[in-house]
């Protein structure tokens, strides 16, 4: 994975990269569950990122390895969905997970004194964000749908008291598949609230909203705690554990990632 990101770059051409901040992030995630199936599905997700950031312009480009275990009708970001032609037992599919580059944009705006109380702080930030799914995954192992997807969305976090509160709410343009025949594009929100603990860590609380991307499944919804630490100046770690609350939903899942910020 390490060699499909450009992180040569910095040493070829350092001028080009001069101010940009960078990170580098290896993340893993295990869902097990139902998805509003029948049979059990088991999914690994393994994705490798390389982000950039100047001003409140950011961009992000990730590749991932994916195993899947279950009857081949559950997707990763995408939940169940119906192959047009069914599988008949439980496999375990692995391979190259589908990429992802995204580009947003972050502006932070300051509140006078006089039009809101200290209680929301000193400023608040609106962004917008667009992401471009690239079919890397295999259509055959059933790891994707092997079509191009476009997703926008809108983020806003504001200040309460010491807690910050962010939403986010987008939609997904998602391309026909001959395989995974019922694929339909659909509309996501996250809502949670983040506290910082020490000057080393934080924790919070996410709930997540997908609308079902098919029209034979319902739609998602988990609710999710997480933390935060900084391990040195350049590394930190991130925990995050969910429950559905859907039968739609993954029944539980797991996500860790460490980052490095070059």
């Amino acid at each position: 994975l390490l060699s499909a990101l450009p992180i040569g770059l910095a040493a070829q051409d350092a001028d080009l990269l001069r101010g940009v901040e960078q990170q580098v992030a290896l993340g893993l995630y295990y869902a097990d569950g139902g998805f509003g199936a029948l049979d059990k599905t088991r999914i690994t997700y393994l994705p490798l990122s390389w982000a950039l950031e100047k001003g409140g312009w950011s961009g992000q480009i990730s590749v991932a390895k994916l195993r899947v275990e279950g009857p081949g009708n559950v997707l990763v970001n995408l939940g169940g969905v119906t192959r047009a032609v069914a599988a008949d037992s439980v496999r375990r599919y692995s391979g190259t997970g589908d990429s992802l580059l995204e580009l947003g944009y972050t502006h932070t705006i300051g509140i006078e004194d006089s039009r809101l109380p200290r209680l929301f702080g000193e400023s608040f930030s609106l962004g917008a964000r667009v992401s471009l799914k690239i079919p890397t995954a295999s259509v055959e192992k059933n790891l994707g749908t092997g079509e191009r997807d476009v997703s926008f969305q809108l983020e806003s976090s504001f200040y309460l008291g010491e807690n910050t509160v962010f939403a986010t709410a987008g939609y997904s343009n998602r391309g026909d598949s001959a395989v995974f025949a019922d694929i339909e594009s659909s509309g996501f929100a996250q809502v949670g609230i983040a506290r910082r603990m020490t000057s080393k860590t934080s924790a919070g609380l996410i709930y997540d909203y997908r609308a079902t991307a098919s029209q034979f499944f319902g739609d998602v919804k988990e609710v999710s705690v997480y933390a935060g630490w900084e391990l040195t100046p350049a590394w930190s770690l991130t925990a995050l554990m969910s429950a559905g609350l859907t039968s739609a939903s993954a029944d539980r899942a797991l996500y860790l990632q460490l980052a490095y910020r070059l």
